[in-house]
């Protein structure tokens, strides 16, 4: 059976959407069957990368109005590549009537609750006994929010993304202890993922090599692991899955767009590609 891998962080702008979008691209270029869902319903970003306003959002399936196929795009429809496997993407819809909708109501009504809850693990289990799915990413909604922990609660893998400033490290630190310990400890799979590592930042040019990356990345991880060390994460057997330096051409685009599809050459590529096979290896 496949496997359900959710991206979560302790606050916004950790480049998790970013993240788990390219990695969803890279897994179905390789030939997986890959079923992408934003469920950052209080933000949700998923579908400026595509570029697209789709008829039916995973709000509608939550609420019992439409079916799976109804909310699942094959993304074909939408990027132009040619996929050795498929990407089907899946987008939700924010705005203050959804958000009361689907969690500001449900202080008042247990039965509502149950049903979105219960047609959200029908979800889960459609995409992976009748669709086939190899793998089910969701982008989730940072912090400790409902539908952030009803994703995280049914993942098999949960990549935990943050940056490396003192509010991430320690806000992600307080985390662990309230919610991954827990988790870990009925066998789910918890691992950091540091991105926008400061220490190698440069602008991307489509004709350079990048060999100066070669030569500081030794003292980039170490910059990363004295800073891991002073919190003594490693304490909570949650261990770095990989790390991502910052790189000025994606933080501070003007547009959303898949670097691993528009710019297959550049660094950052590679490092998803290198998670991806991270990812393979504790699937």
């Amino acid at each position: 059976m496949g496997k359900c891998i959710s991206f979560h962080s302790y606050k916004g702008g950790t480049g998790k959407t970013t993240l788990a979008a390219n990695f969803s691209f890279v897994l179905a270029s390789k030939g997986y069957k890959v079923y992408l869902l934003d469920l950052d319903f209080y933000a949700p970003s998923l579908y400026t990368y595509f570029n697209i306003e789709p008829k039916y959002w995973i709000n509608d399936y939550l609420k019992n109005n439409t079916n799976l196929n109804d909310i699942m795009i094959d993304s074909s429809s939408f990027i132009d590549h040619k996929f050795r496997g498929k990407l089907s993407v899946g987008f939700s819809r924010g705005g203050k009537e959804d958000i009361y909708q689907l969690e500001g109501s449900l202080v008042n009504d247990r039965e509502q609750q149950l049903k979105q809850f219960r047609n959200f693990i029908s979800l889960r289990e459609s995409l992976l006994v009748d669709n086939d799915a190899d793998f089910i990413i969701m982008d989730t909604s940072p912090g400790i929010r409902y539908w952030s922990i009803n994703s995280i609660v049914i993942s098999d893998i949960v990549l935990l993304t943050l940056k490396m400033g003192d509010l991430d490290l320690k806000g992600t630190l307080k985390m662990i202890n309230e919610i991954y310990g827990s988790l870990i400890e009925h066998g789910s799979i918890c691992k950091l993922l540091l991105n926008r590592v400061s220490g190698y930042c440069v602008p991307f040019n489509k004709d350079s090599s990048y060999s100066k990356f070669d030569l500081t990345e030794s003292l980039f991880k170490e910059k990363i692991q004295d800073a891991l060390n002073n919190l003594h994460i490693e304490s909570f057997h949650i261990d770095t899955l990989a790390e991502i330096p910052c790189y000025c051409d994606i933080q501070f685009k003007e547009r959303e767009y898949l670097t691993a599809h528009e710019f297959q050459n550049h660094p950052f590529t590679k490092k998803v590609y290198d998670l991806v096979e991270s990812v393979e290896k504790l699937a």
